[in-house]
Formats: structure tokens, C-alpha cells, sequence
């Protein structure tokens, strides 16, 4: 009978304990899921919070970044305009600056080639000195004996002799001083054939070449002012040197005309042609830079 009894209590009972205790782990597994759904909960909170605080962090930096570039931007903007009204103060000094040292070397440049012409001028003029003071001396001299006529029987009188060449050169420079050039130009012509050893017969070849040079004939110019080397040196060599190379220029013969240039700066590197020379070089681009005659001494 009591065994009977446990039999049925434990086939009674048995299932409602095993319910109890299966809901009573059920019950365990749902407060540990409540416990970890809170856990997440609150880990989300946290999370939220530090993106929360990034994110302000970063709006921060981005605000702050903004404000340096803006900072920035108005730096480079003040900067510039300084730079600009600075670069407008300094330039324009300097643009003038140059150009009144343009000025003054075009100045400069045109005093040269009027000393140059001056010096010509009065080379020319101690030439016509010279020439007057011949003819003075000439016509001071006491007149010549006049010619005993030879005795019959003793053939025929010689032919009356010509101008001397003292008189021959004055003729001549007379008429080229009136800008009687082609009557000049056969008289002084006539005066090298008739007296090739004259002092004065450089002094004519030279102005054959300045004939030609101010009629724009300048090959033949050239080739009458390179004969005047002919001669033995006188004052005019070194200006026929020169009017030479300028008329080869003014020919377009710029090559010999540099070659000319350049023996005329080494023969004369002090004449007063000089600095003329090394502009013309320049402007036939066989010179380079500013180059200075050299120093007197």
C-alpha cells in the first residue's frame, strides 16, 4: 500500500517538480537576459554620449578650422593689397628711375656724336688754318725772276709751268668750302696725280671721301677713305678710319664694316670717335653689354 503510494506521488509530483525547477531556470535566464539588455543599454548610452562628445569635439574643430581659414584668407587678402600698394610705390620710382637713365644715356649718346662732329669740325677748321697760312706765306713770298728767253737757235721754249701746290690745294679747298664739290673733286683728284707726295695729299683723298660721304655714295666713300692709307699717317688717317667702317655701315656692309669698327678701336682706342664705334658695334650685335672706351691716362 505505501509503496503504491510513493509510486503515485512520484508519478504525480514528479512533473511538477521538474516544472518548478525548469521555471525557475527560465525565470534565471530571463533576469540574465534583463541584466544584459540593461548591460547593452547602458553600454549603448555610453556610446552614444562619447559619439555625442566626438561630434561636438569635431563641429569644434571644424568651426575652428573655418575661423583659421577665414583668418587666414583675410591675411593673405591684407597681405597682397600691402604688397601690391607697396609694389605700386617702389615701381613706379623705378620704372621713372629708368627711364630718366634712358634718357640720360640717349643724352649722353647724342653729346657724344656732337663733341665727335665737333672735333671734326675743328680738325677741319686747323686744316683750313693750315691751308690759310700756306696761301699767306705763299703770297708773301718774294715773285719769282722772270724767265730769261733763251737765245735763238736753241729750239723751243719750254711750256709754261702750273699752279704750285701750294696754290693747287687752296683752289681746291676753296671750292670745296663753297660746296662747289664736283669742281673740289677734280681739283683735289688732280692735286694727288700732280703732287702724290705732298703732305696734303692725304688731307685731299680724305675729302674726295667726305664728297662722296655726304652724297650717299657710301661704297665709293668707303673705297676713297681706305685709300687715304695710302699716305703716310697724318691726322687725317685716323678720321678716314673711321668715316670708312660708318660709310661700310650706312652701305649695309655690316660685316666688313665690324672689322673696320674694331681695327679702328685698336689702331685709336682713345680717339673721340671711340665711344661711337662701340655703339655702332652694339648696334651690329658684334659687341655685347655696355663697353666703355678706356680710360684716358
Amino acid at each position: 500500500m505505501n509503496a503504491t503510494r510513493i509510486l503515485f506521488f512520484g508519478i504525480v509530483l514528479g512533473p511538477l517538480i521538474l516544472s518548478a525547477q525548469k521555471k525557475e531556470e527560465i525565470q534565471s535566464l530571463q533576469r540574465d537576459v534583463a541584466q544584459l539588455q540593461e548591460q547593452v543599454k547602458q553600454l549603448q548610452a555610453s556610446q552614444d554620449q562619447k559619439l555625442a562628445a566626438i561630434q561636438g569635439m569635431l563641429q569644434q574643430a571644424v568651426d575652428s578650422s573655418n575661423k583659421a581659414a577665414a583668418g587666414l584668407a583675410t591675411l593673405q587678402h591684407d597681405i597682397g593689397a600691402r604688397l601690391t600698394e607697396q609694389q605700386d610705390k617702389v615701381v613706379a620710382p623705378v620704372a621713372s628711375l629708368g627711364a630718366k637713365v634712358d634718357q640720360i644715356a640717349d643724352d649722353l649718346r647724342s653729346t657724344a656724336t656732337n663733341v665727335a662732329d665737333l672735333v671734326r669740325r675743328v680738325s677741319a677748321l686747323d686744316s683750313k688754318l693750315a691751308d690759310v697760312s700756306t696761301a699767306v706765306r705763299t703770297l708773301s713770298a718774294p715773285p719769282a725772276a722772270p724767265a730769261v728767253a733763251p737765245p735763238p737757235g736753241n729750239g723751243a721754249a719750254a711750256p709754261a709751268p702750273g699752279p704750285s701746290a701750294e696754290v693747287a690745294y687752296q683752289n681746291a679747298f676753296r671750292d670745296y668750302s663753297s660746296a662747289k664739290y664736283d669742281l673740289a673733286m677734280n681739283e683735289f683728284s688732280d692735286f694727288i696725280k700732280n703732287f702724290p707726295d705732298r703732305a696734303e695729299a692725304a688731307d685731299a683723298q680724305y675729302y674726295i671721301g667726305y664728297i662722296y660721304y655726304n652724297a650717299g655714295q657710301f661704297g665709293d666713300a668707303a673705297k676713297a677713305f681706305d685709300a687715304v692709307d695710302s699716305f703716310p699717317p697724318n691726322p687725317k688717317t685716323p678720321e678716314a678710319l673711321y668715316y670708312r667702317a660708318v660709310s661700310l655701315m650706312k652701305a649695309e656692309h655690316r660685316t666688313d664694316a665690324g672689322a673696320v669698327f674694331k681695327e679702328f678701336l685698336k689702331r685709336y682706342p682713345r680717339s673721340d670717335h671711340a665711344a661711337q664705334a662701340h655703339a655702332n658695334l652694339r648696334a651690329l650685335g658684334l659687341e655685347r653689354g655696355t663697353a666703355a672706351t678706356k680710360k684716358r691716362e
